[in-house]
């Protein structure tokens, strides 16, 4: 009778263990589809990581008042006069020359500081002798006098230039990754990417991508820029190609005068940043229709720009 009772107490805990052990099991097979879904989510896109990443720390601007086109003014001043010293330092901490009546001025707001963190301007050229800040200066340089840009009017063309980014905010986009280390390091064997993820001039494209949207809504067939040949270079590894249309020239350091295809830019751009220019270019589209040249008030289809009255005079 002792015997059996024992086998009984002993079969009792085996069916308690067996039944521990089942749940056991139960719990961790029922984790197993979280932990599953989990390990094999769909990451976003880079190209929308990329997107992602700019748009919450930076805001795009067209400078079309005066408060904002000063912002423009202020930045420029700050790095040619003050940081770089290509030109004077101005009491007014401005720095506008003759061909910013002329122009138009964009440039990139940094979200959480409310700080400029670089700008642009395209300039258009004059009714009057259709001259761009390049043929002015370096005639000579053009390979050709075919590529003069008074040679061009008629296809419509323009000059892309003033391109400043405060040193604080250059050392920040080469010190601030577009995505966290561990995707990184998964994407440096990606063949598909065909630039380092991890030295992308942000501030810089975003600067390119905004002028090139303002030549298309002018329907601009070729933007002029004069550029050091290594910022040539480095552009080219993300799709953006500046044409050679001259020798090399001593001004402020080597420069080359290049020429630029908006539309060429926009279908030969990395195909992991035209998401990227497609929202730059809706971004700054309602501010491009109340775009003002001069005295004009753009929609469209602007080949030339009348010079009122400049409000500040400086030397080119």
């Amino acid at each position: 009778m002792i015997i059996k009772t024992i086998k009984t107490i002993k079969t009792i805990k085996k069916i308690k263990a067996i039944g521990n052990l089942n749940r056991a099991v139960s719990r961790k097979l029922s984790s197993v589809p979280t932990v599953l879904s989990n390990l094999f989510a769909k990451q976003p896109p880079l190209d929308e990581e990329i997107v992602r990443f700019f748009f919450s720390r930076y805001q795009l601007v067209v400078a079309n008042d005066e408060k904002d086109k000063d912002v423009s003014f202020k930045t420029r001043h700050k790095v040619y006069c003050e940081e770089m010293k290509f030109e004077q330092t101005r009491a007014s901490a401005l720095e506008v020359d003759k061909y910013d009546e002329r122009s138009v001025n964009c440039y990139i707001k940094h979200l959480s500081t409310g700080e400029c963190a670089g700008t642009i301007r395209l300039v258009l050229p004059h009714k009057d002798n259709g001259a761009l800040p390049l043929e002015d200066k370096f005639s000579d340089a053009f390979s050709c006098p075919s590529l003069l840009p008074s040679n061009l009017l008629s296809d419509g063309v323009c000059e892309i230039s003033r391109l400043a980014v405060p040193r604080e905010f250059r050392v920040k986009q080469f010190k601030t990754k577009v995505l966290p280390t561990e995707k990184l390091a998964k994407l440096k064997n990606d063949s598909n990417v065909k630039f380092n993820i991890e030295q992308l001039p942000y501030l810089s494209i975003a600067l390119y991508l905004m002028a090139t949207s303002v030549c298309l809504h002018l329907d601009m067939s070729h933007a002029y820029v004069l550029m050091e040949p290594k910022l040539a270079r480095r552009m080219k590894a993300f799709g953006i190609h500046f044409n050679e249309v001259g020798e090399a020239i001593s001004f402020k350091g080597q420069r080359v005068p290049y020429r630029l295809s908006p539309t060429t830019l926009v279908n030969e751009l990395s195909s992991t940043l035209k998401r990227f220019q497609q929202e730059v270019h809706q971004c700054i589209q309602p501010s491009l229709n109340e775009m003002r040249i001069g005295a004009t008030t753009t929609t469209a289809n602007v080949s030339f720009a009348e010079t009122p009255e400049v409000r500040v005079s400086a030397a080119a």
